[in-house]
């Protein structure tokens, strides 16, 4: 009995720990399912949170925001390999880019959202800092918050005055301010729109190459999100040189949200950020 005992466990157990080790491969692959299908299905496999459960108005606070996010970062990569010069802060410069080809690549309703998404972003930062009695870190490279998000509202504002009155009214622009947004909005097209034609014009050039690893249904909905804004780009400009976008989670203690690495021509888009952004999302 003892021989058949000592056989049995020679046989099974060891089967048993290879199915258990194939289970934890499957969960820690990389998702192979498109984008596309998981929102369109969500159907939730290999246990992840269905994307149609998610709350729509937060999930619309994430995608606008990361929209706004990927063009703020594009802009980084533009100015390193295309040698653009900055005559100023190179983040004010990239969050001017970002609703400059918002406004180009999008009908007016869509801009409109993205960038009025992506300009209370940083007011949502901003109330979350003042609740917690932090200072702003006037070292930082960054403009303060709520300077970005008065930034972002008056160049979304001047792109057409006329027509989005009740858009001022709403993000509380002070009148004085936005009497000179048309013509920040002018100065604006007339910086970055030369080199937004020539990415435009080009006939031959490099493009966008994605890759993500997100887990949860959120951030595979979201990571969708940053993959479709490459496909626009790749079907819209042809760039000088060759980027990499990917979407996965940040090591702690570096910047977890969204960076540009130029010694490696890559945009990182952190599922940490796209978890943040819907925790912090206004109901």
């Amino acid at each position: 009995m003892k021989k058949l005992f000592y056989l049995f466990i020679a046989l099974v157990l060891p089967a048993a720990l290879f199915a258990a080790e194939d289970i934890n491969k499957q969960v820690d692959k990389s998702p192979k399912e498109q984008p596309s299908q998981t929102e369109k299905h969500g159907d939730g496999k290999q246990g992840k949170p269905p994307a149609l459960a998610l709350d729509a108005q937060r999930f619309e606070f994430v995608r606008t925001n990361l929209v706004s996010t990927f063009y703020h970062e594009l802009a980084h990569a533009l100015i390193d390999i295309m040698d653009l010069p900055v005559y100023g802060q190179e983040e004010d410069a990239a969050d001017v880019f970002s609703v400059v080809v918002i406004e180009r690549l999008f009908d007016d309703e869509a801009a409109l959202n993205i960038n009025s998404g992506g300009a209370m972003g940083f007011k949502v930062d901003a109330d979350d800092r003042m609740s917690k009695g932090r200072e702003w870190d006037w070292a930082d490279e960054h403009g303060p918050d709520m300077q970005r998000y008065y930034n972002i509202a008056c160049l979304t504002y001047g792109r057409a005055p006329e027509q989005r009155s009740d858009f001022a009214t709403k993000m509380e622009i002070p009148e004085d301010r936005a009497e000179v947004c048309g013509e920040e909005f002018t100065l604006a097209k007339r910086s970055w729109g030369p080199v937004i034609e020539q990415l435009e014009g080009a006939k031959t050039g490099e493009h966008i190459r994605f890759r993500q690893s997100a887990r949860t249904g959120l951030q595979q909905r979201a990571a969708g999100v940053i993959e479709a804004q490459v496909k626009l780009v790749n079907d819209t400009f042809d760039l000088p040189k060759h980027l990499r976008v990917t979407v996965k989670r940040c090591s702690r203690g570096r910047n977890m949200y969204a960076f540009y690495s130029s010694n490696r021509h890559k945009i990182t888009v952190c599922t940490n950020y796209i978890d943040e952004l819907y925790r912090t999302a206004p109901r």
